[in-house]
C-alpha cells in the first residue's frame, strides 16, 4: 500500500512537471514545446537626414526615401497641358491669333501676349497656354527664351500677372504651392524652388531657396507639409542616376 501511494505521488509529480516545461503562465494553449521564437517587433526606420532648405520664413528637412515610395504618389494633374489646342479647348475666354494669345478678363478689357521669335537675343520670347488653375484662380502660361524658361500666372479679372520659375504645383489644402526649378549644369534658370501662400484669390511669395549641390525635379505633395522629389547631384545626372528624396515643411 505504501508502495502504490509513494508511486501516486510521483507519477502526478510527473505529469504537472510536463504540463507546465516551456510554457509560461498564459501563453497560448497550441504554441508546441520547444517553440522558442519570439514575436516579430515593428522595426521603425529613421529616414537620412541630408539638409535643410529654406524659403523666406520655412524651413524644409530633406530626407532620402526610397523609390518605391517615391513612386507611391502620383503627380499633380493638371500641372499645365502639354499641348496648347487642348488647354485652350477646356476654356472659353483665351484664344490664340497666330502669335498672340488674347485673354478675354471679366472687367471687358483684353491682355495680350505676343510670341517674338524673330530676336535671337534677349527679345526672344514665345507664350504657350498651359491651362487655368482654379486653386490658383489664374490662367497659366509656358515662357520660352531664348536660353532660359518661365512661367506666368495670368489673373482672369484684371489682367495682372505674376512670374515663377516653373508651373505651380498647389497643396492638397490649397493653402500653399510650390514652383521646382532644377538646372545645376547649365545654369540658365534658376536652381531650387519657389513657394507662394494662397489666401483667397490673393499670392503672396513666402520665399524662393536656392540650392548648389543637387537639383530637386518633379516634386509632388504628400500632405500638406511633406513634399517627395527626385534628387540629383551633378555626378548622378552624368551617370544618369536618380535618388528620391522627401521635404518636410517646419
Amino acid at each position: 500500500m505504501i508502495k502504490k501511494i509513494l508511486f501516486l505521488m510521483v507519477f502526478v509529480h510527473f505529469m504537472y512537471a510536463c504540463n507546465n516545461t516551456g510554457k509560461p503562465s498564459g501563453a497560448d494553449s497550441t504554441q508546441t514545446a520547444g517553440d522558442t521564437t519570439a514575436p516579430e517587433t515593428a522595426i521603425s526606420v529613421t529616414p537620412e537626414y541630408i539638409d535643410t532648405v529654406k524659403a523666406g520664413e520655412k524651413k524644409f528637412l530633406v530626407y532620402f526615401i526610397d523609390k518605391t515610395t517615391y513612386e507611391q504618389y502620383p503627380a499633380y494633374e493638371p500641372s499645365g497641358d502639354t499641348s496648347e489646342t487642348n488647354a485652350l479647348s477646356k476654356v472659353t475666354n483665351v484664344k490664340r491669333n497666330g502669335p498672340q494669345l488674347i485673354f478675354q478678363l471679366a472687367n471687358g478689357s483684353q491682355k495680350i501676349r505676343t510670341d517674338n521669335p524673330e530676336d535671337d537675343g534677349e527679345d526672344y520670347a514665345r507664350y504657350r497656354y498651359a491651362g487655368y488653375y482654379p486653386e490658383l484662380q489664374r490662367h497659366g502660361l509656358f515662357i520660352t527664351y531664348y536660353e532660359a524658361d518661365g512661367f506666368e500666372l495670368l489673373n482672369p479679372e484684371n489682367g495682372d500677372t505674376l512670374y515663377t520659375w516653373t508651373a505651380p504645383v498647389p497643396s492638397p489644402d490649397k493653402k500653399y504651392f510650390i514652383c521646382p526649378s532644377m538646372d545645376i549644369e547649365a545654369g540658365f534658370n534658376p536652381n531650387g524652388f519657389q513657394l507662394f501662400e494662397i489666401n483667397n484669390k490673393d499670392i503672396k511669395l513666402v520665399g524662393e531657396a536656392g540650392i548648389n549641390d543637387y537639383g530637386l525635379d518633379d516634386v509632388r505633395w504628400v500632405d500638406n507639409k511633406t513634399l517627395i522629389a527626385i534628387y540629383q547631384t551633378h555626378e548622378d545626372i552624368m551617370k544618369d542616376h536618380h535618388r528620391y528624396v522627401k521635404l518636410v515643411m517646419q
